[in-house]
């Protein structure tokens, strides 16, 4: 009888926390957390030119917006709010040479209420995550999880002897930690076993041996998580830890660890942090990439008065991490792996199922991952799509490892044939949105927009994944004003010449509107402007809405 590990049916427990200075990484203490921890921010620290859709300066508490008042006559309400919104745009001089895309459509009729060159194709930034999260739970289902296996061909019951390798078989699950691996030792343990006389095997065979999304070469040297490779192996988000406890009392040199440890993969060769009374946290990570492992330097300054901070960074080889960790907590259980190695390969057809673990459902993983634009998370999402809709090849013959061109394929066809948008209009290369990857018109966001709301198998995930304005995930510090709190779900999306938003704004359910801003070639002294103007277009589309 195959015993199943305990927390494969647990349900994630999301909880949103303040973000710190610096970047975030997962909690290490929590199996099935998901945690909210926007790999955005780092990428600003890492000087990218990525995404940082975080807003830095709360300003005046509702986002430089005076909240309109629409006219009590609602037949009037349509030329007001057009009238208003061409206002909008021409009241930014600073964006005059940008390229501004927009547009807002009633949700109930899908008819346009206001468009600006809704038709241009511009790049979105993250808010192709939206296009991401709404294609996948349209075929994934909100429900999906991600299953990780543990498998052998044979237990001896007198011994629990393992005798031969033991084989993982993973599918990408990006909600996987130290404490899930803890959970399959134990389910191992449970069943008697012992030791494995051979070695680990990961069969990764889910996915192709390409791990970086397309586009993400456009930045080859970057080290940062958020860049960390996706694969069928997925453990702590495939990045480490680097852990710097400042030295409160004594302010001396701070404690510096990786979390988790690695064995020999990955070797922290200088830690060098000083505990400083003022100033700035300043810490630098550097990372030299060996044949068989990565060395880590650490050095900088972190101020005494924040305690700890954490740096994520990315690891090269997604299979030696987990097989390394998997190794350390089977001994923990008294589990000995006498192998050395830690091989690919595929499950042998003969194997019996000894543990396994579930992720929490999809709804929840897309709650973290829109809400604080989590770019590792989308290409994960992606990627999976691709697998899960290839067609299956008859029995007994298994598919091939998904592609990244399964994954677009996927969502192109979710596009056209779902939301209705025209093929040959629209660039899509990736799920999260860096880099120059998509060539999207607005009219085309809304589109996935408001089929997703028609459809009540996507449209109530969807919008519970968007962030709250005033209340959560990158729109917290946006649209506090009371008029505005808690009436706007959207998805921001930020690169170095982007600013972009869209989602949904109402104040009741009879007649939500659906807008999306999208400014390119911007200016670096117009991020403000391009900012209030999407602020002031959500704002107008809630005051529209009002009784």
């Amino acid at each position: 009888m195959t015993l199943l590990a305990a927390s494969g049916a647990v349900v994630a427990a999301i909880a949103l926390r303040p973000q710190p200075a610096r970047s975030e990484s997962t909690p290490v203490d929590g199996d099935a957390a998901i945690a909210l921890a926007s790999d955005d921010r780092e990428d600003r620290d890492a000087g990218a030119p990525a995404s940082d859709d975080d807003d830095p300066d709360p300003g005046d508490g509702d986002g430089g917006v005076a909240v309109p008042v629409a006219p009590p006559d609602l037949a009037a309400r349509d030329a007001w709010l057009a009238e208003q919104l061409d206002q909008a745009v021409r009241d930014r001089p600073l964006l005059i040479t940008a390229q501004i895309g927009a547009i807002v459509v009633d949700v109930r009729s899908g008819a346009v209420v206001w468009s600006h060159h809704a038709d241009r194709a511009l790049n979105l930034a993250s808010v192709t995550k939206v296009i991401t999260a709404a294609a996948a739970l349209d075929a994934l289902g909100a429900g999906f999880r991600w299953r990780t296996s543990v498998l052998a061909e044979q237990v001896d019951a007198d011994t629990g002897s393992i005798d031969g390798d033991l084989y993982v078989r993973g599918r990408g699950d990006p909600t996987l930690t130290v404490a899930g691996l803890r959970d399959l030792a134990q389910a191992l343990a449970w069943r008697g076993v012992t030791e494995i006389t051979g070695d680990l095997v990961f069969d990764g065979s889910y996915f192709d041996l390409v791990d970086e999304p397309p586009r993400y070469a456009d930045q080859p040297k970057e080290r940062a998580g958020y860049r960390a490779p996706i694969g069928a192996a997925s453990l702590e988000r495939n990045a480490v830890t680097v852990v710097v406890a400042a030295d409160r009392f004594g302010h001396g040199l701070a404690e510096v660890s990786v979390d988790p440890p690695l064995g020999d993969y990955v070797r922290l060769l200088d830690a060098s942090v000083v505990t400083v009374t003022s100033g700035r946290t300043r810490i630098h990570v550097a990372t030299q990439v060996k044949r068989d492992h990565l060395e880590l330097r650490v050095s900088g300054q972190i101020l005494a008065d924040e305690g700890v901070a954490f740096v994520r960074r990315r690891i090269d080889d997604p299979i030696r991490m987990f097989g390394e960790a998997f190794k350390a907590v089977l001994a923990e259980r008294g589990i000995r792996v006498r192998g050395r190695k830690i091989g690919r390969g595929l499950t042998p057809v003969t194997a019996v199922l000894l543990a396994e673990r579930d992720s929490p459902p999809l709804a929840d993983l897309l709650r973290a991952m829109a809400k604080t634009s989590d770019n590792y998370l989308a290409e994960t999402v992606l990627k999976t799509l691709g697998a899960e809709s290839r067609a299956a090849p008859p029995p007994p013959a298994v598919p091939p490892p998904a592609t990244w061109a399964d994954a677009t394929s996927a969502v192109h066809r979710y596009l056209v044939e779902v939301a209705g948008v025209p093929a040959g209009s629209f660039r899509y290369e990736n799920g999260s949105g860096l880099y120059d990857s998509t060539a999207i018109p607005a009219s085309a966001v809304a589109q996935v927009l408001v089929a997703a709301w028609r459809d009540f198998r996507v449209g109530p995930d969807l919008a519970a994944a968007l962030a709250i304005g005033g209340v959560d995930g990158t729109l917290r510090r946006r649209f506090l004003a009371p008029a505005l709190r808690a009436r706007i779900r959207a998805k921001t999306g930020t690169l170095a010449a982007v600013s972009s938003l869209a989602g949904y704004a109402g104040t009741d359910s009879s007649r939500p509107l659906a807008f999306v801003v999208v400014v390119n070639a911007m200016p670096p002294a117009a991020r403000g402007d391009a900012r209030s103007l999407q602020d002031m277009i959500a704002a107008l589309c809630v005051a529209y809405t009002s009784p």
